[in-house]
């Protein structure tokens, strides 16, 4: 137990003892536990976060505590240096007991705990994931749970129930990051050291929330203040991680800091010695990332909160391959800072006020089958806010408003094209206003209701020039070039039955002002992120979900269905005919639509644990300029996801880890059939994104060992090793002519690019 007191003078007559309760285990803040003062006989239950308050006579020489939870051990504390402002109780969780209890009366009423589709990941879940290179990973851990689906070689991202990468609303500490991935997405950016919780939504996104079309994912670092402080990191032969969360002695301030690299690159040159060179992926490939972020904490009284937070981190990626005629690098990454303040004007409400600034770039330079290409765009957010949040005995309020100015570099391009040069240099400037307001009420034990509402005001900016038909378009700096308001409504209901079985229904109209176009006839990983714009609509979608749940001592069983209906939705086209065109003139409109089922059971406590996930759903784009806007699969359908991970404990040494996913193969747009035609090869399709890639999936193991050390807190070895039986996924496809013995004699052959073979690695973990 960690224990820092303190007292806050409230005039001549008495004065009040303040603190926070927390879960020794997870670090999350533990509410409704009862904090009681034993010789004068007064208390106070902790609220939403964990905070107690108590006032007491001014002359009362030490306080004797009994804090006391249903599921965690009781503490009693005694309190004499009245010295220190910060009080921080740590208390330790129950040990099971061995018939089951059913808690009749519920908690005080959360918005989150209504919405169906909706999962929350400790900092321990993350840990039990199989380490890649020496690490655990978050979004790895994501991928776990139903309906999140998993990526394919070298197209990272998040695939939730039939969306896109792109559709996703990602953020750190309150960070938007817009790339969520490191090395192809074999990494994701957030340290799992500095990492405390991270919860995911579903499409059904609180309204408080900026999210995605189809999901909201909010990652929370290290509290240095509030949770446990530590030095650790990981040491390995390819990826190094050192994180550190302090505080003063003084308990009001404190910094979480982390930082990783990796060494890929040095595969290239000893790869050779345990792959076979037909299979040496390394040997043609190239790859480097790093991350630095951090969270400072500033307390300066009791109720007053400052955060500052901070990432950047960037990838460098490249592939020499000339029997196939790929020579190309990359680099991209994220950047982003927040400073946040948190006023507690009362015993159950939080004012707070953000401003932040987010950043994401790609560069791509290469050679792509003869064709020289130089493309670069970036995106870059400013943002401001205020919230507020009252959470009484049954219902909680949020309202707030927030504003933001975004400038938007779609593309820098230089390609060469049979000999002829194409230049391209666009940007678009535009801001929104937005405000908010959501609550949720518990109408009975059994009925709990949640409705939320956002409206966004957005405004296209100049400077901004549109050649049309009949007339030029031409708009100065920062002059309002078009004003659009648009509603995102949301209502979910909660029904709970005696046998510890729930039943979620939700609907939810989504508004996602920015486009991740995917690039329809190049494969790249560096797809355009593109603003909505006065030729460009804002992606629209209404996703109906239903959900049943039922816990039963150690195992969770799920299951759940869902349907979406996608508006103004784009593919990008490289038109090489065209001298000149608009930049929003490249782009398909269309809709979509997905639907689908989920499934999931886990068992959570003991030795061995482990989940079974499987996600079947189908998602469909159509275009009007496309085939006749016949319906065709997206290129992010998988009608099949599934996921298997464990975790078996054997003793106090040692632990074994594994997971096993498959999913089905990405779509692309290939020719069905070649011919000749004026001396030249023509390519004859039979439909948009006709070809499905072989399915992916991939074995990884790892184990770890705990060192025995008079020095650290915590010494363990991880072995790991990735893609166990070395599967050849492809990362793209294409096919190459070869020329015959005679103008009209061609050989046509299927090429597969693959990136990833086996990886074994040994890391060192620490911890002081």
């Amino acid at each position: 137990m960690f224990v820092m007191s303190g007292w806050t003078s409230v005039g001549a007559q008495n004065r009040c003892l303040s603190g926070r309760v927390v879960d020794r285990d997870s670090g999350e803040s533990v509410r409704d536990a009862h904090v009681w003062e034993n010789t004068l006989s007064v208390g106070s239950v902790t609220d939403s976060s964990g905070y107690f308050k108590i006032c007491l006579p001014d002359d009362l020489e030490q306080a004797l505590l009994t804090v006391s939870h249903a599921s965690f051990e009781t503490q009693r504390i005694v309190v004499e240096d009245f010295s220190k402002e910060t009080f921080v109780i740590v208390l330790e969780r129950k040990d099971l007991l061995q018939s089951e209890v059913q808690i009749v009366r519920r908690r005080k009423a959360v918005i989150n705990d209504i919405l169906p589709g909706q999962h929350l990941i400790t900092g321990s879940d993350i840990s039990r994931m199989p380490s890649f290179l020496g690490e655990a990973d978050v979004v790895r851990t994501l991928q776990q749970s139903p309906g999140v689906q998993s990526v394919s070689e070298g197209i990272g991202g998040v695939y939730v129930r039939g969306g896109g990468p792109g559709q996703n609303g990602i953020f750190l500490d309150g960070m938007e990051l817009m790339n969520p991935v490191h090395l192809m997405g074999l990494f994701s950016v957030f340290n799992p050291i500095t990492t405390n919780k991270v919860e995911l939504f579903k499409g059904h996104n609180p309204s408080f929330l900026r999210g995605g079309l189809s999901s909201s994912i909010l990652v929370s670092s290290v509290d240095p203040i509030q949770d446990e402080n530590f030095v650790s990191g990981s040491v390995g032969n390819i990826a190094t991680n050192l994180a550190f969360a302090q505080r003063s002695k003084n308990g009001r301030f404190g910094v979480t800091v982390g930082f990783r690299r990796s060494y890929l690159e040095l595969y290239r040159g000893v790869s050779g010695l345990f792959v076979d060179e037909e299979k040496n992926y390394f040997e043609r490939s190239f790859y480097r990332f790093y991350d630095f972020n951090g969270r400072i904490s500033y307390h300066p009284a009791d109720r007053t909160s400052f955060y500052l937070s901070w990432y950047l981190g960037k990838d460098d990626f490249m592939i020499d391959d000339e029997e196939i005629g790929y020579d190309a690098g990359t680099n991209y990454g994220n950047k982003a800072f927040a400073l946040e303040w948190r006023q507690r004007t009362g015993t159950n409400s939080i004012l707070s006020a953000k401003a932040s600034w987010t950043g994401t770039w790609s560069d791509f330079d290469g050679e792509i089958i003869d064709n020289d290409l130089l493309f670069q765009s970036s995106y870059d957010k400013y943002s401001v806010g205020v919230m507020m949040t009252s959470e009484q005995s049954g219902h909680l309020i949020r309202a707030g408003m927030d504003a933001s100015w975004h400038q938007t570099v779609p593309q820098d391009m230089e390609m060469e094209l049979m000999n002829d040069i194409r230049t391209a240099d666009d940007e678009f400037r535009s801001a929104d206003v937005s405000g908010f307001v959501e609550g949720t009420w518990d109408v009975s034990p059994m009925l709990s209701v949640s409705a939320g509402f956002r409206g966004i005001w957005y405004f296209n900016l100049g400077p901004y020039q549109y050649e049309g038909l009949n007339k030029l378009e031409v708009a100065p700096s920062n002059e309002i070039v078009d004003r659009e308001f648009y509603g995102i409504p949301s209502v979910s209901v909660l029904l709970r039955f005696p046998a510890r079985d729930e039943v979620r229904f939700a609907w939810t109209r989504n508004v996602q002002l920015m486009h991740l176009a995917t690039l329809s006839t190049m494969p790249l990983p560096n797809d355009i992120w593109m603003m909505s714009s006065p030729k460009l609509a804002p992606q629209t979608g209404h996703l109906w979900s239903v959900e049943y749940s039922l816990r039963s001592g150690d195992y969770e069983f799920s299951s759940g269905a869902f349907g979406r209906l996608l508006g103004n939705q784009l593919v990008f086209n490289v038109n090489t005919e065209e001298e000149e065109m608009n930049f929003e003139d490249h782009f398909f409109h269309g809709k979509g639509r997905s639907y689908g089922v989920e499934l999931s059971a886990r068992k959570t406590k003991g030795r061995f644990q482990g989940s079974l996930n499987y996600t079947l759903s189908r998602s469909e784009r159509s275009f009007p300029d496309i085939f006749s806007g016949e319906w065709f699969p997206d290129k992010f359908d998988r009608t099949h996801d599934l996921s298997l991970s464990t975790s078996f404990r054997v003793n106090d040494r040692w632990t074994f880890n594994t997971s096993w996913i498959y999913a089905t193969g990405n779509n692309m747009t290939l020719p069905a059939g070649r011919m000749w035609m004026m001396g030249s090869v023509m390519n004859d399709y039979a439909g948009y994104n006709n070809f499905r890639l072989p399915a992916y999936h991939r074995l990884d193991m790892s184990a770890s060992m705990k060192l025995d050390s008079d020095i650290f807190r915590e010494s363990v070895l991880d072995f790991s090793i990735i893609n166990v039986y070395n599967r050849a996924n492809p990362y793209f496809v294409f096919y190459r002519v070869y020329q015959g013995d005679s103008n009209y004699d061609i050989d046509i052959r299927a090429a597969q690019v693959s990136l990833f073979p086996v990886m074994p690695s040994v890391s060192w973990k620490f911890k002081f």
